[in-house]
């Protein structure tokens, strides 16, 4: 069954074309994602689905079965009313229901005999009940719990929560609700890993049709049938799911490029043989060939996303093998533990993803590395030669009246405004988008500038705390194969389980104010944690094995010290032995004897290095320490 259809609807802001002469269906059935990169007009089409806009031409038809449930991103003018109140409101129809049927309890308990009260409460109460009435609250709490807020907060009052929070609280309100169409706006984007993995569990078994904004791969590829692209105005189908959709766009495009290509071929050829014998004997060949060519239906030209983005990162000086040492720390703020017995190494190169719950003691770790807060106990250590970069997903770095032009170049106020305005391009910054204000830019576009100013300067650790958040699919994968190739070392907070498997080998996972390491990306912690899950019986310990049990951690720990140690020096000296080859081939002169004998000293010297490192590699990879 339809439950809604747009014909030809066009929309255009200032001298942007948002859609042109769109034309679609929704039915009850549909589980669709929604695509396109940041400000091309996926919201904007929300809003004309919803009601709240009107297109400039074209209808949008509903059906009187259509129940459209759609809360905005931005929340910031809600009621000072609770939690689970805000929540429940979503049915205000059950609300008011059931007001009435208490009413009209206390009228009779007093006026047994008002025959038309006793049939209205008869008519009332079954359609109360077939309607959810008494199970409503009970739903509303397992979707507050799922959405990760703990009972004891389902009575706080909404002006107390973080504006992520109050993002989660609407999206708890759509669910709640009694559409049967959902408009879902980036519903992921506030969301731990595991309140996501909870939402495609429940979407999963929800009989209402949605329509889902999201750059959430992993979360596209778990919830939608079907994929709608927003590109140039246009909207492109795609039935099968996301994993379709990526691998069909990309043979679309190839096509797109082979059959343009081939017809510019031949028209060129044509043209060239009209214009070579319009005037010679085969005049009325090339003038049936001209009126061909007049009829030809012209291929478009494949369209170059202005948005493509080239972000490369530098690493700044080289830093020691050992970039953060912490020890026996405790984190938190004042004297109340967050997260306890905190030890760990990183080493220079490693990409280490860190995840848990909301208020978990995430960014208490991050804050603590950066010296913004104080550790309770212990040790934080950073090595020689570490330069440190932090992105703070609240965005904290940008001043809302600069232009994107000026946020840059008050990092380098000497640069020439060519340098700068190539850097901000990398970024999907080009021509006029340079001189917008960052007060007007778009969630994933302030995103995109505060990375620019994050990487102008280069630096060798960097820590992100939600790097992806708000970037539309393009601009992630820009932003991983450009971490993939840094040579640098990172820590990030990221609850994108894809960005995570394609960019980080370890994992720091903060549950129950404890962090545990996973030697591996989130798939291999998500394996690992699944056979952890079986319940095992409990066994008392005593103080002596608990010694044991620490003084085995630290052998471990210093075992795998010295093992990416020795790898590290393996491949510094392996790196070292290409360029004396190399200079010793290539580049020395066969007369420079006295620089060619040095080089081959040099090489003699690291080659017996190597073999000694070799050696102890090899007895360090059978040691096992269970």
């Amino acid at each position: 069954m339809t439950l809604l259809a747009a014909e030809n609807i066009s929309k255009k802001f200032d001298r942007q074309v948002i859609l042109d002469n769109v034309s679609f269906t929704i039915t009850r059935d549909d589980r669709i994602g929604l695509v396109g990169r940041n400000g091309i007009g996926k919201t904007t089409l929300f809003e004309i689905l919803a009601g709240n806009m009107e297109p400039d031409t074209g209808t949008v038809t509903r059906s009187n079965s259509c129940r459209i449930d759609y809360i905005t991103q931005d929340k910031n003018n809600l009621q000072d009313i609770t939690l689970f109140d805000y929540v429940a409101a979503a049915r205000q129809d059950l609300l008011d229901m059931r007001h009435e049927i208490t009413t009209l309890q206390e009228h009779l308990a007093l006026h047994a005999s008002d025959n038309a009260s006793l049939e209205r409460l008869g008519h009332l109460q079954p359609k109360f009940e077939a309607e959810g009435g008494f199970t409503f609250e009970h739903e509303i709490s397992v979707i507050l719990e799922g959405l990760g807020f703990d009972k004891e907060r389902h009575n706080d009052r909404m002006i107390e929560f973080s504006g992520g929070e109050k993002n989660r609280a609407g999206l708890a309100r759509v669910l709640a609700g009694r559409g049967n169409l959902l408009l879902l706006d980036e519903p992921t984007n506030h969301l731990d890993i595991e309140s996501t993995t909870w939402l495609e569990e429940y979407l999963a078994k929800t009989n209402k049709a949605y329509l889902i904004i999201s750059h959430d791969r992993a979360f596209l590829s778990a919830t939608v049938q079907n994929i709608w692209e927003i590109q140039f105005g246009k909207l492109h189908f795609y039935t099968g799911g996301f994993e379709k959709y990526l691998v069909e766009r990309a043979e679309r495009k190839r096509l797109h490029e082979h059959h343009y290509k081939h017809q510019q071929e031949e028209i060129k050829r044509l043209e060239e043989f009209v214009r070579r014998n319009m005037a010679g004997q085969k005049t009325k060949q090339a003038q049936s060939k001209l009126k061909y060519l007049s009829r030809i239906k012209r291929i478009p030209p494949p369209l170059a996303d202005k948005s493509s983005q080239t972000i490369r990162m530098q690493s700044s000086r080289r830093s020691y093998a050992h970039i953060l040492e912490v020890r026996d720390v405790v984190l938190g703020y004042g004297a109340a533990a967050v997260v306890e017995d905190v030890n760990f190494d990183m080493y220079r190169g490693e990409k280490v993803g860190v995840i848990g719950r909301n208020g978990s003691g995430k960014s208490t770790l991050l804050k603590s590395l950066i010296g913004e807060i104080a550790p309770i106990a212990g040790e934080i250590r950073l090595g020689s030669n570490v330069d440190v970069a932090y992105f703070d997903q609240e965005l904290t770095d940008l001043n809302p009246e600069l232009s994107v032009l000026d946020s840059l170049w008050e990092l380098d106020p000497t640069a020439e405004v060519g340098k700068i305005r190539s850097f901000l391009a990398r970024f999907g910054f080009t021509g006029e988008d340079s001189f917008k204000l960052v007060k007007s830019l778009s969630g994933g576009e302030k995103t995109k500038l505060s990375l620019a100013k994050l990487l102008y300067h280069p630096v060798n650790f960097i820590i992100f705390d939600e790097p992806t958040n708000h970037l539309d699919i393009d601009s992630r994968e820009v932003l991983e194969k450009a971490l993939q190739e840094y040579d640098g070392t990172c820590l990030i907070v990221s609850h994108d389980r894809h960005f995570l498997d394609s960019v980080v080998n370890r994992i720091f996972y903060i549950n129950d104010g404890a962090l545990t390491i996973y030697d591996g990306g989130y798939s291999y912690f998500k394996e690992k944690t699944t056979v952890m899950a079986v319940p095992k019986p409990k066994v008392a310990k005593s103080k002596e094995a608990y010694l044991a049990f620490k003084e085995k951690s630290k052998q471990k720990a210093r075992h795998k010290k010295q093992l990416q140690a020795t790898r590290i020096k393996i491949s510094d000296l392996e790196t070292e032995l290409a360029a004396l080859e190399d200079d010793i081939h290539n580049n020395i002169p066969k007369t420079d004897w006295e620089k060619l004998n040095q080089a081959i000293e040099r090489k003699k010297e690291i080659e017996e290095q190597l073999l000694e490192l070799y050696v102890t590699l090899e007895q360090l990879e059978k040691v096992q320490i269970d």
